[in-house]
């Protein structure tokens, strides 16, 4: 099943992504902290964009530009792991690091939200967050999600050793290594029709 959103708010618009707007995530910002490196867009050719574009558009999945109102890609929502009997998916979301707390990621989830479940029809949305990450589980909480149950994730990002850096003492709960695998404690949260009205 395809699926197919132009959704319009008050300072970002949805829509589905077009080839040609995947070369666009190449001039974005890097993240400071490099706990978010993971979520760096790679460097990637235009061959390598269309194939990256294919394969996440592939069996029933999207990918959902952000962008704003004068067109310039800021991000993008992807919609997966969807099940159109029991009408439900997940989400995951990516900014431009340059563009992070102007209220554009918040805007864009209330807005994929609102498609979501009055146009799509949907009843449950799931998303999975590190714990870690403290803003966006706030921002998820805000929106209406609630946990569900945590779980634990391989951990990939090789710039920085969240056992031995002193600024990541505060969250080194969060990480655990088995067998030289480090991984990260993540959420799984839920946000349904009944949680939305």
């Amino acid at each position: 099943m395809k699926y197919y959103i132009d959704e319009i708010g008050e300072h970002i618009k949805l829509h589905n992504m077009r080839s040609y707007e995947t070369k666009l995530t190449q001039g974005w910002g890097k993240h400071k902290d490099r706990l978010y490196a993971d979520y760096d867009f790679p460097s990637l050719s235009m061959a390598e964009l269309v194939e990256w574009l294919e394969l996440k558009t592939s069996k029933g999945r999207a990918i959902i530009s952000i962008s704003t109102m004068n067109d310039r890609i800021i991000g993008y929502i992807s919609l997966r792991n969807t099940n159109r009997f029991f009408k439900r998916g997940e989400l995951g979301i990516v900014l431009n690091p340059d563009e992070i707390n102007k209220g554009y990621g918040t805007e864009a989830l209330k807005t994929f939200i609102n498609w979501y479940f009055k146009k799509l029809k949907y009843k449950k949305l799931f998303l999975s967050v590190a714990m870690y990450n403290d803003r966006a589980y706030r921002v998820y909480r805000k929106l209406g999600f609630k946990s569900k149950y945590t779980f634990w994730e391989r951990f990939d990002n090789e710039e920085i050793n969240p056992f031995l850096d002193e600024e990541y003492e505060d969250i080194k709960r969060y990480f655990k290594k088995v067998k030289d695998i480090t991984y990260v404690k993540c959420m799984k949260m839920e946000l349904s029709t009944l949680s939305t009205r």
